[in-house]
């Protein structure tokens, strides 16, 4: 009797030890669920926002693909050169400026009165794309020979004297004067940023162990190409993404209209 009660106090024992064990590994099962159900909802709302910054940057691309192709369309009968990758427009000093000086010549004025709606109108014109430029800038730029602070002065002043014209009685009123001066900034950049030649494009971004001023001063070092340098250019930037609204389905429909302008 004794020993049965010995032995049914065992088992009830190793029993007890069996139900602790099971519910022990069924909690940390349970945990174990919980954490990769929690790993696994964070990853598809990692790879979700990913997905959407992805496609939000491609509209954004062709919202700039569309402003450039734009340009080169509407600027074609312009002395101007449209950079196709960036839509930035420059114009060489001679077209402005005499050698040395930042006042405008009345053949720069002159342009500018031409230039300038042309250019507004296809950034601001149509309000499914105009709602994405932040920013319109004018930057003086100069070649490498003088001190860097006197040319940085240069460029800064022509850049202003540009900007300053746009808004004066002489140049007259033209559509969308209000919006640009908004958006309008100005900016000398002295010959911090020249502008690399075509012919050795390829080679520059295939070696980046050089710097570009190591290229420059290697490769652009005639006056023909120091003349591109001294240069005023006009820049669009885009919003932050998150600042706009932008719809996929509009794509279509702004490059349409664009198209028939």
């Amino acid at each position: 009797m004794q020993k049965t009660y010995r032995k049914a106090k065992t088992l009830a024992d190793e029993s007890s030890f069996s139900l602790s064990l099971g519910d022990l590994m069924a909690g940390l099962l349970l945990i174990f669920v919980l954490l990769f159900s929690f790993v696994m909802l964070r990853l598809e709302n990692l790879m979700k926002e990913r997905r959407n910054q992805l496609e939000q940057l491609d509209e954004r691309e062709q919202i700039k693909k569309l402003l450039i192709s734009r340009l080169l369309k509407e600027l074609a009968d312009f002395d101007v050169e449209v950079d196709p990758d960036t839509g930035v427009i420059r114009i060489t000093e001679g077209i402005l400026f005499d050698s040395g000086k930042d006042e405008l010549k009345q053949k720069g004025k002159e342009f500018l009165r031409l230039f300038i709606p042309r250019y507004v109108g296809v950034l601001l014109t149509n309000p499914d794309v105009s709602e994405h430029i932040a920013q319109v800038i004018i930057e003086g730029h100069t070649d490498d020979v003088g001190s860097w602070d006197h040319n940085l002065e240069l460029s800064l002043r022509r850049a202003n004297s540009v900007a300053a014209y746009l808004f004066t009685e002489d140049f007259g009123t033209f559509h969308y004067a209000e919006n640009l001066k908004r958006l309008l900034s100005a900016n000398g950049r002295s010959f911090a940023q020249p502008i690399i030649p075509d012919d050795i494009k390829p080679e520059w971004k295939q070696n980046s162990t050089r710097t570009l001023r190591e290229w420059v001063e290697k490769y652009n070092h005639t006056e023909e190409e120091r003349a591109k340098n001294r240069r005023v250019e006009f820049q669009f930037r885009l919003r932050d993404w998150d600042m706009v609204s932008p719809k996929a389905e509009k794509l279509l429909e702004i490059e349409t209209r664009l198209s028939t302008r």
